[in-house]
């Protein structure tokens, strides 16, 4: 009987012991399928993230590049066009041609051959530059619709004019269609161009600012 009973704690002992592997496994087994549940989710989460990247990577970014491309062709046109029209407003020279390149930089032709903006005469060269800052005020304005505005400042934009060049600015002045236009220059021939006049004169290191309209200088 004695030994019966000491076999019979002995298996109540392991009876117990295996209950509690019983129960500890099943605790296992439910943070397995919780485990599980939340590795499907994410695998399912990131099929679709994978989706989304080849989407992006294979047809949203291409068709935006197209789109882009085709943009910057259209202003690079639209550019060219008003570069040409003010510059041979600025230049006449039948031999004298200038264009913008893919890259938005003039280029000047001299009888159909290349010629560096470097060996440019003065007003020349001063005519490229105010023939580009003119294009490129139109086309920003146009493009830039947060940025609407009617005034214009050109800053020294004759320099280096010959008087024949001067009385094309008006031309060009008046192609640009702007209610207002500030001009800084030393040029007295644009006097004749403008409705109002500021002169401003120094004297001992001070700056004086005179006011006046064209019939009263």
């Amino acid at each position: 009987i004695s030994t019966a009973k000491a076999d019979l704690k002995d298996t109540q002992n392991k009876i117990s012991a295996a209950n509690e592997r019983i129960d500890n496994w099943r605790s296992q087994e439910q943070d397995s399928t919780l485990d599980l549940t939340k590795k499907k989710k994410f695998k399912t989460n990131s099929d679709f993230m994978k989706d989304y990247v080849f989407w992006i990577n294979d047809y949203f970014i291409p068709t935006l590049e197209k789109i882009e491309e085709h943009r910057m062709h259209t202003i690079n046109e639209e550019f060219n066009d008003l570069f040409q029209k003010f510059f041979s407003l600025l230049i006449e020279d039948d031999g004298k041609e200038a264009r913008i390149d893919e890259g938005f930089t003039p280029l000047i032709t001299q009888d159909g051959y290349e010629q560096d903006i470097q060996f440019l005469s003065g007003g020349e060269k001063t005519s490229v530059a105010l023939a580009y800052r003119l294009a490129l005020n139109s086309i920003v304005q146009k493009v830039s619709t947060g940025m609407k505005s009617n005034l214009l400042i050109l800053d020294e934009p004759t320099d280096g004019f010959s008087s024949e060049q001067l009385g094309k600015v008006r031309e060009v002045l008046d192609e640009l269609e702007c209610p207002q236009i500030i001009i800084v220059s030393h040029e007295k021939e644009l006097d004749s161009f403008a409705d109002q006049i500021f002169t401003v004169t120094k004297s001992r290191g001070n700056s004086k600012i005179t006011a006046g309209t064209p019939s009263q200088k």
